[in-house]
């Protein structure tokens, strides 16, 4: 099926590695102009890079989205480089710790929900303008299934990410009228590099017979017996983001091998 996003541009935070790095490049290989945003210098080059030897066009943008005056900057620049940006991926997130509530850092706890939640809103506010007067867009945020059914150890990034749930229906309420998509992409477990180096680490402790075992139980969790894989991911964010899915806003869509059936 051709999603038709050649000539599209396409802005996705949080993209120098993992998920968003591969939604990036997903975004170029379908034949969108990308805008590579992360706080993280380096990997927006070397995402960048990537995309042009690839045939691709991108443009850097290593900003810092919880900054709303830098976030304007990106998206003039966008502009001014390719004419406008009609889809926006607001895949950028922050876990700091990995524990009890209680035992947090409340200063951590306010940096993951100013880079989750309002820096998704920042992006939003900055983009629609421009949306708005070309009466088309589309708006993904990505959210993550433990804001739809609770996560223990991760209370302020669920916190956060279900502020994103509830943010993403209500703009999809007000800017449908001017054919303006928003929609949530919720995944679970994926082999992204970051649980890859987690992983590793359990192996090291665990050694890899007791960690085989692990990983086969966790497995049966999942009624397709599978981990997600990042083109999981990327391939149902270009659907929802082009415009096969034109019908489709205001819905939060888990991508999870079926281990949490939320309604």
């Amino acid at each position: 099926m051709d999603l038709k996003l050649t000539g599209q541009v396409a802005l996705v935070t949080g993209a120098a590695s993992g998920i968003g790095q591969h939604l990036a490049q997903g975004y170029a290989a379908a034949g969108a102009k990308v805008v590579v945003n992360d706080i993280n210098a380096d990997g927006v080059a070397q995402t960048v890079d990537t995309i042009k030897a690839q045939g691709g066009d991108a443009l850097g943008a290593p900003v810092d989205i919880t900054e709303l005056s830098a976030v304007e900057g990106m998206i003039a620049d966008a502009t001014k480089a390719f004419g406008q940006v009609d889809i926006v991926v607001n895949n950028a997130a922050l876990l700091t710790e990995h524990t009890l509530y209680l035992e947090t850092d409340p200063a951590s706890c306010e940096r993951e929900i100013r880079v989750i939640l309002f820096g998704t809103m920042h992006c939003i506010r900055a983009a629609l303008p421009g949306m708005i007067e070309r009466n088309h867009g589309k708006i993904l945020n990505i959210a993550t299934d433990a804001a739809r059914v609770g996560q223990e150890r991760e209370a302020n990034y669920s916190a956060a990410k279900g502020g994103v749930i509830s943010f993403s229906k209500s703009i999809a309420k007000e800017v449908g009228r001017h054919n303006i998509n928003v929609n949530v992409l919720s995944p679970g477990a994926t082999n992204s590099p970051m649980r890859i180096g987690l992983q590793e680490g359990l192996k090291e402790k665990l050694g890899e017979e007791r960690w085989l075992a692990r990983e086969e139980k966790v497995k049966r969790l999942y009624p397709l017996r599978r981990i997600g894989e990042m083109e999981d991911i990327s391939n149902t964010a270009m659907f929802l983001t082009s415009d096969v899915a034109r019908h489709i806003t205001g819905q939060v869509l888990s991508v999870n091998g079926g281990f949490a059936m939320v309604g």
